[in-house]
């Protein structure tokens, strides 16, 4: 029977384990070889710095660039409806619009289904002439639009589609108010398609003037600069001469639903209907937002492994300084094996310590983006995330997915692990006797 171990057997089994503290106390002295020793510590601090800062950039762009994207799509969908149904009669009449919008909402996964209209006109006032975007829809369906009856910066909603002849109120957008040197209860003149004939010359396009009851902001720059908001039946008598849009806009549960929601609103519709979606209506926007952002992962992978680079000079400079002390060592016993973790362990530690001080780094940039975008924008005095380029007014938007930037920070510690390995596999199969050759 076998007798059974001493404690100091059982620690010192312990220390000699593999990746025990024998194997790491000799690893940590490595990397704080002196300049004497060829300087490996000053080149470890090399590529912790590299691995670092390359962490830290990816998880910093790829949070901005998510945010952007989620912030871009949200304002998007959220001043757009998920999805739109024209119908094909010619003719609508009120009655077959009320009974069609009734079908629509009576749909489950249906959050809101409206009558509405869309027009593009030339807005003036004050000299300034510009192209707006009228929006034909009810006070009670405005006043149900959260993203615009939340934000609210001049005025209210309270008056709107009230009013007769030029006192009739309209809503529109912030940065189209400022373009046109207007506020609320200023009045604006709004150009129809629509022509009269008169009797001495060519037809005039018909306008009418209007009073600007609110004006908005939602933070899409597009949405401030174009989005005009009129009472369905003004827009109706400006536009078509008080005919029917057939037009109803949808605002379902869950916006990602859309694919899924197309064959039950052609059958609730009851008649032949033409379906548009906020993707198709946005395909451009989205998928540019999807190729920048693979293409852009694929570049910070790059840099990643192009931080290594300093881990792999740094783990063949020490190999190579330390080959007597590789010969001693297996003079005295130490396995092939056990040389190939001293030198993974070394080359690992600085991949491990750099990665995890990018990832504190990346994170606390991200959740202070703001501060650190007013500090630059102050020192630089440059605007950074201009909105009539990013069509965005709420600043650099980040948003942190931790499932990302776990992975990112496991990337970069498998890749470095990686540049560490062929340098450690070499020092493993390094000869003692022709190390000791000379010596």
């Amino acid at each position: 029977m076998k007798a059974p171990a001493t404690p100091r057997q059982a620690t010192n089994t312990g220390r000699n384990a593999p990746f025990g503290q024998v194997e790491r106390q000799i690893a940590r002295r490595y990397l704080g070889a002196k300049k004497t020793d060829g300087g490996v510590a000053v080149i470890a601090w090399i590529s912790f710095t590299c691995i670092m800062l390359a962490i830290m950039a990816m998880i910093t762009i790829m949070s901005i660039m998510n945010g952007f994207r989620e912030t871009l799509i949200d304002l998007y969908v959220g001043s757009q409806g998920h999805m739109y149904v024209a119908t094909s009669n010619p003719q609508p009449t009120a009655e077959s619009m009320a009974e069609l919008e009734q079908r629509l909402s009576a749909l489950p996964g249906v959050d809101k289904a409206f009558e509405f209209s869309e027009n593009l006109s030339g807005i003036q006032a004050n000299g300034q002439l510009t192209v707006g975007r009228v929006i034909g829809i009810t006070p009670q369906n405005l006043r149900n639009f959260e993203l615009v009856a939340d934000n609210i910066q001049y005025g209210s909603l309270d008056g709107f589609g009230a009013g007769r002849g030029a006192a009739h109120e309209i809503a529109l957008g912030v940065h189209l108010a400022a373009q046109l040197n207007i506020s609320a209860g200023d009045r604006v003149t709004i150009l129809s398609p629509r022509t009269r004939s008169t009797a001495f010359g060519p037809p005039m396009p018909v306008t009418k003037n209007y009073t600007v009851g609110a004006i908005f902001e939602v933070g899409l720059y597009e949405t401030d600069m174009t989005n005009i908001y009129m009472d369905l039946e003004q827009s109706n008598l400006l536009f078509t001469g008080g005919k029917k849009s057939g037009e109803i806009q949808i605002r379902l549960n869950n916006p990602d639903d859309i694919d899924r929601m197309v064959e039950p609103i052609k059958r609730a519709a009851g008649e032949p209907v033409w379906i548009q979606t906020w993707k198709d209506k946005n395909d451009t926007i989205a998928t540019a937002l999807r190729t920048e952002q693979l293409a852009m992962r694929m570049i910070f992978v790059l840099v990643v492994v192009i931080s290594t680079f300093p881990i792999l000079a740094a783990m063949i400079m020490l190999v190579k300084n330390k080959s007597k002390d590789i010969a001693i060592l297996r003079t005295i016993g130490a396995t092939r094996w056990s040389i190939l973790r001293i030198f993974f362990i070394a080359g690992s530690t600085i991949g491990f310590i750099g990665t995890m001080a990018g990832l504190i780094m990346g994170v606390l940039i991200c959740l202070n983006i703001d501060i650190i975008q007013a500090i630059i924008e102050g020192i630089t005095g440059t605007e950074l995330f201009p909105p009539d380029v990013y069509h965005i007014s709420s600043g650099i938007p980040a948003k942190l997915v931790w499932t990302e930037v776990f992975g990112v920070a496991l990337c970069g510690f498998v890749i470095s692990a990686i540049a560490t390995f062929f340098p450690a596999l070499s020092a493993s199969n390094t000869d003692p006797v022709d190390a000791l050759r000379y010596e």
